[in-house]
């Protein structure tokens, strides 16, 4: 698969402990499930994928540094998309995510990119501790998707929100790629619809895309 600059997209998995990284990675890469996977070192993937009908090659790097709690700043310049899992079942998970969010945020300083919120092990809802409203609340406050999957119990969850942190990066890397005229014009037809539908409230959060598979 040929592909160019603007379809070459970086995506770095984020978690605590034994939260289901390593197997929410597999699952989308190979629809297989591995229950207890365990590696004292970050993996990188290699994937080639079609994104909106587009050729693009994907990097995935699936960290192992969490182990002792401690976040990979240097790998934050290199990716162009985060995926920040915590199990449902783990509320201190939930915590070393909502950190993970606060410190992507603050390292990227107004650079914008793609974030997915990912609470894996929703079939464990005999022993949840982190409900869906924190998820959606936590997606809110950061402004990222959120979604709500079981690597366990099927790909189908995984397979959509990973589909949807690569296509919001794409389209950010190929908007990048236009020439200034052309993004110029964009901004005015945005300028013209606003004009005809209404000025939206400045102050008005935006929800973002959330969803439990």
């Amino acid at each position: 698969m040929t592909v160019d600059s603007t379809s070459f997209i970086r995506v770095v998995v984020l978690g605590a402990r034994k939260v289901g990284k390593s197997a929410v990675t597999v699952r989308y890469l190979t629809k297989r499930y591995i229950g207890e996977y365990s590696s004292s070192r970050d993996l990188l993937y290699k994937h080639g994928v079609f994104v909106d009908s587009q050729p693009c090659e994907v990097e995935i790097l699936d960290t192992s540094r969490f182990q002792d709690d401690v976040f990979p700043a240097d790998k934050v310049d290199w990716a162009d998309a985060f995926i920040v899992v915590y199990s449902t079942a783990d509320r201190r998970s939930f915590q070393v995510a909502t950190d993970s969010l606060r410190r992507i945020q603050h390292q990227v300083a107004g650079r914008q990119v793609p974030i997915i919120l990912l609470g894996n092990k929703r079939d464990l809802e005999h022993v949840r501790q982190v409900s869906v409203d924190d998820g959606q609340e936590m997606s809110l406050q950061f402004q990222c998707q959120f979604y709500e999957v079981s690597a366990a119990d099927s790909h189908v969850g995984v397979t959509v929100a990973f589909q949807s942190v690569l296509r919001e990066a794409y389209s950010l890397k190929t908007r990048r790629s236009l020439p200034i005229r052309q993004k110029l014009g964009s901004m005015t037809v945005s300028k013209m619809i606003g004009a005809v539908f209404g000025k939206a409230v400045k102050n008005d959060k935006k929800k973002r895309p959330s969803l439990s598979l």
